[in-house]
């Protein structure tokens, strides 16, 4: 009976997380978009990058690094909030007596 009631619980907090963290996926979208991305967008669109986009035989290492910080600046945030509390609620769900 323990294991039922635990999983019940499991099953709603990550139910209603899972709701409730995709409705505040639009608000991070908005906010990265002002307050993150456009502020470091700017550094990309620079001569420099296609100077060196020259000496690496064409390859460009500026839109490589432009998607790396998107990725890091957005995706893993954004994970991180959706899945960190899922696994620490789990967690002390699951080790009590």
């Amino acid at each position: 009976m323990k294991k039922l009631s635990k999983f019940l619980k499991s099953f709603l907090f990550i139910s209603i997380w899972l709701v409730l963290s995709s409705f505040l996926t639009e608000y991070w979208n908005t906010f990265h978009w002002e307050y993150v991305y456009l502020n470091f967008r700017i550094i990309f669109d620079k001569e420099f990058w296609f100077f060196f986009e020259k000496i690496f035989f064409g390859f460009d290492i500026g839109y490589w690094l432009e998607e790396s910080l998107k990725f890091l600046s957005y995706e893993i945030p954004k994970e991180s909030f959706k899945y960190f509390p899922i696994y620490f609620v789990l967690k002390s769900i699951w080790i009590k007596n």
